[in-house]
């Protein structure tokens, strides 16, 4: 009678270890759902872009291991090594999320600073075009740098709109941009002044 009842209590806990083995992990799921979210608010994406794409690989991988459990029988179901997927990409995600707000704040440090560097170009081309002489030969060529100048300085402004809303990459791309052509607009102006100097 006791090695029936050992026999039975074996079996239940066989049977119990086998349907806890076949639990689906979804509050690992939900667990690297939730992390992912955060990480993409915390724009991993633009600044941890390599980790934000291994974790949502990973997360996949887990997703198709899962499925994959989901679709045999109960009892033979195993979902180890989903919830080890869901459990590393939660974890990755999180790693991304820290990246991505050391990385943003690097970023805006650089931003500033090229935000004061660009500035100073743009206002070079400000006085460069204001001291340009001039004349018939130069007037048409100068109305043109005008318009171009305008250009730039509502880029400018734009850019620092965007830097006020903490877009600091894009800001980083508009002000190299901006810098570029403030430039151009210096040396347009010293050709345009040349015209004048030699009639």
């Amino acid at each position: 009678m006791l090695k029936r009842i050992a026999l039975i209590f074996a079996a239940l806990t066989l049977l119990a270890i086998m349907i806890g083995c076949s639990k689906a992990p979804e509050a690992e799921m939900q667990n690297a759902n939730a992390a992912m979210e955060a990480a993409k608010m915390a724009e991993a994406e633009t600044y941890a872009g390599e980790l934000f794409n291994a974790a949502q690989d990973t997360l996949n991988s887990a997703m198709a291991a899962k499925q994959e459990q989901d679709s045999k029988f109960a009892l033979f179901r195993s979902y180890g090594k989903a919830k080890e997927g869901f459990v590393a990409a939660e974890q990755m995600f999180n790693n991304a999320a820290t990246e991505a707000a050391a990385e943003k704040e690097r970023v805006r440090v650089q931003v500033e600073q090229m935000m004061v560097e660009v500035k100073a170009v743009v206002d070079s081309a400000v006085m460069a075009l204001q001291k340009a002489p001039r004349g018939k030969g130069s007037k048409a060529d100068i109305e043109l740098i005008k318009t171009d100048l305008a250009a730039v300085q509502a880029q400018l402004v734009e850019a620092e709109a965007d830097f006020a809303t903490g877009k600091f990459m894009a800001v980083k791309s508009k002000l190299e941009a901006v810098a570029q052509k403030a430039r151009a607009i210096i040396d347009e102006i010293a050709v345009a002044s040349g015209k004048k100097v030699g009639m």
